[in-house]
């Protein structure tokens, strides 16, 4: 692995705002669009990119059925389901408090890691970190339980927390794959969520409405290709150039840029508990970060 380049900082800045500004977008376009309809259309643009990616690198799908099988899980639970979740919890639930529930993503990814991988152990710090992640969550769903924008504003937090074990499960199983090429991976499950959802989403949308309103259409084009087509690439460019080390610091800086995005751009309101809880989510996510030291010869 290269050290970072300037170049790889660019990239990580891309990574942070489309990230952060995800759930911005995801507000915008449920203005129109069902959850189902709003994901299948965000797998599918981010396929079509994806898909441009895989013919610019002369690469091909796998046709093995056990592959297609890994594909489907790969989907399932890295697409189908967490955006699902997420487009769903939105509706009742902040888009920036979302945002802020999903750092708990790498917390708990390391718990589970802890059980079903040999190599992710828990550290004192680390102990320390999922504490402080954990209590940050709690402080959130302690807050005000009843109501949001009319609905029942504690199953948007927790379907939200379904969907960070959703990302976990699907982080894990994908260490577990045979080697093979990352982008084949990325366009392949992304178009096996886009054909899982197409008949839901063409079902559920009401298609008469949908066209009321540029800005959901447009927040939507913008979530499929740039925060999830084009995202997705530049995420595989600096894995395979630098390492998933660099990648680190978006854990605790995406989670910051939604929830600024919500408050600044959205107008969404945050009182005492949201601020206390975003200082103690980051600082458990950067606690559970691994510590390289260095070593001289």
């Amino acid at each position: 692995m290269m050290p970072p380049k300037p170049k790889h900082w660019v990239l990580l800045l891309y990574l942070v705002v489309f990230w952060g500004f995800a759930f911005g977008l995801i507000a915008m376009a449920l203005e129109v669009f069902h959850p189902v309809a709003l994901v299948w259309g965000r797998l599918t643009l981010g396929a079509i990119v994806m898909g441009c990616v895989l013919f610019y690198k002369r690469l091909a799908l796998p046709r093995d059925p056990l592959w297609l099988l890994r594909l489907l899980v790969l989907s399932v639970t890295g697409n189908v389901l967490p955006f699902v979740l997420i487009a769903w919890a939105e509706q009742h639930v902040a888009s920036g408090e979302v945002g802020l529930l999903m750092a708990l993503m790498p917390i708990t990814t390391l718990v589970m890691g802890h059980y079903l991988l040999t190599h992710e152990r828990f550290t004192r710090q680390r102990m320390m970190g999922v504490f402080l992640g954990l209590a940050g969550v709690a402080l959130l769903l302690g807050d005000d339980w009843w109501v949001y924008g009319g609905e029942l504003r504690l199953s948007g937090q927790l379907v939200t927390l379904l969907a960070t074990f959703c990302y976990a499960a699907n982080g894990i199983y994908a260490k577990r794959l045979p080697v093979i090429d990352p982008v084949v991976l990325s366009a392949g499950s992304l178009a096996v969520g886009s054909v899982l959802l197409f008949a839901p989403a063409m079902w559920l949308q009401d298609w008469t409405q949908a066209y009321a309103l540029s800005s959901a259409w447009f927040a939507l084009f913008i979530l499929g290709t740039m925060a999830t087509g084009v995202a997705t690439w530049v995420y595989f460019i600096v894995v395979g150039e630098v390492g998933p080390g660099f990648l680190s610091t978006i854990n605790y800086l995406i989670p910051g840029v939604a929830f600024l995005v919500g408050i600044t751009v959205l107008g969404e309101t945050a009182g005492w508990p949201q601020y206390t809880a975003l200082l103690l989510v980051l600082s458990g996510v950067w606690l559970i970060q691994p510590r390289h030291t260095k070593v001289t010869v």
